[in-house]
């Protein structure tokens, strides 16, 4: 049995608006940075989320819920050793 290998460093937060859209966002951070986000965007009032290549702010208002899950390593890829 293989046991799935996750990025360390690589995240897809899922933001559902309130007008029921859902979009899809690549971070560059592992899914532990959750209380991070959660406690900046209280105290902000926008979800700041960043990658290597691109940044942006989604006001909470706009917001219905977050969740942020990990990327998995594809079997192709998992032979190789990714968390270094």
């Amino acid at each position: 049995m293989t046991t799935k290998q996750y990025f360390k460093d690589l995240s897809d937060v899922v933001v559902t608006f309130t007008d029921g859209e859902v979009k899809t966002y690549r971070i560059s951070a592992g899914p532990s940075i959750g209380g991070y986000l959660a406690r900046e965007a209280g105290a902000h009032g926008v979800l700041s989320l960043f990658n290597k290549e691109q940044s942006c702010g989604i006001p909470l208002a706009s917001i219905r819920d977050w969740a942020i899950l990990p990327v998995e390593v594809p079997a192709e890829v998992s032979e190789v050793k990714v968390d270094g």
